[in-house]
């Protein structure tokens, strides 16, 4: 047991330290747009490059690791539509909002620094494989639930133009086809840069941990509260429970058995909290207020809820 809160206490610590010294006003919340996009556009891709370099294409795109997360995460949105479809709301912008936070994950804030402290030799693989998932199929499948309630009239050829660009354009991308073609063409990096490389990918894990922390700041939870039951319980219980029922039939299935830390990498991966940016498209489509309290709460609770499938992990001999 002390062995998971050493791993958990401190992420939740520098999360508390960005809430208490943004409710002070030392920093304002708007602040912390800065240092998020500080930590997406830079800090996050050189550290996933740092981690990943050096390993094989087969390495990084596990099919067993893969074929989990994308299955959890198309059954969660499926879960979430249900629900509802139950509550008289199907085909509603409420609708895609709970389907979208049920389903996407917070990797690059959340996630990254929690594998580093849980598995640190598989934190930039586990995670690129994440946002490879995230970016090519959860945020695609969100938009088009958004633009179909929204009756936006764009066509499916320019929406797979726009996500074929969105994804090779995306920093973490780029990071991991550089990070595979470093020992292919036996590029090393000169020391002096090696080490400002390293500079840069050690500070993503704090600015990350901390920035979430100030974005809590004026989190309101009124009403809807029957929906962010469904939408916090949903992303943070059932998403790792099938996560983990994934991780152990696939092998039964045929595909390769992951090992233990990949196994713990995955499961985490379900019961890390809401993805950040389901805020931001749910604004656009006038549910702002929801998924961001979705999202906030979801970080919030998830405290207690990593902190119960680490031990359930260790329980299984993964940790």
């Amino acid at each position: 047991m002390l062995d998971i809160l050493s791993a958990t206490v401190p992420i939740f610590l520098v999360v508390g330290l960005g809430f208490v010294t943004t409710r002070l006003g030392m920093f304002e919340r708007s602040d912390m747009s800065v240092l998020a996009r500080y930590v997406v556009k830079l800090a996050l891709p050189v550290l996933i490059f740092v981690n990943v370099a050096g390993r094989s294409l087969g390495e990084i795109l596990n099919p067993t690791y893969l074929l989990a997360y994308a299955v959890a995460a198309m059954v969660m949105v499926a879960l979430g539509l249900a629900w509802a479809a139950a509550r008289g709301v199907r085909g509603s912008v409420r609708a895609a909002t709970i389907a979208f936070a049920m389903s996407g994950t917070n990797n690059g804030f959340v996630g990254f620094p929690t594998f580093l402290i849980v598995i640190p030799a598989f934190a930039g693989l586990a995670v690129g494989m994440d946002m490879l998932v995230d970016n090519t199929l959860i945020i695609p499948v969100a938009l088009a639930l958004f633009e179909a309630v929204s009756g936006a009239a764009t066509s499916w050829a320019r929406r797979l133009r726009d996500i074929v660009v969105r994804v090779v354009t995306h920093p973490m991308v780029i990071a991991i086809i550089l990070a595979l073609l470093m020992d292919p063409l036996g590029i090393t990096l000169p020391p002096m840069i090696d080490r400002s490389v390293n500079l840069v990918a050690q500070s993503s894990s704090a600015v990350a941990l901390f920035s979430i922390g100030g974005m809590l700041v004026g989190l309101r939870l009124r009403g809807q509260l029957a929906d962010l039951a469904v939408a916090v319980g949903g992303k943070l219980l059932v998403m790792p429970a099938v996560m983990l029922g994934l991780v152990l039939a696939l092998p039964l299935l045929g595909l390769p058995d992951l090992p233990p830390e990949l196994k713990v990498a995955a499961v985490l991966t379900g019961a890390l909290p809401s993805m950040s940016i389901v805020a931001a498209v749910a604004e656009q489509h006038g549910d702002g207020e929801f998924g961001a309290a979705s999202m906030m709460l979801s970080t919030a609770v998830s405290f207690l809820t990593m902190t119960g499938w680490l031990l359930a992990m260790a329980g299984f001999g993964w940790l």
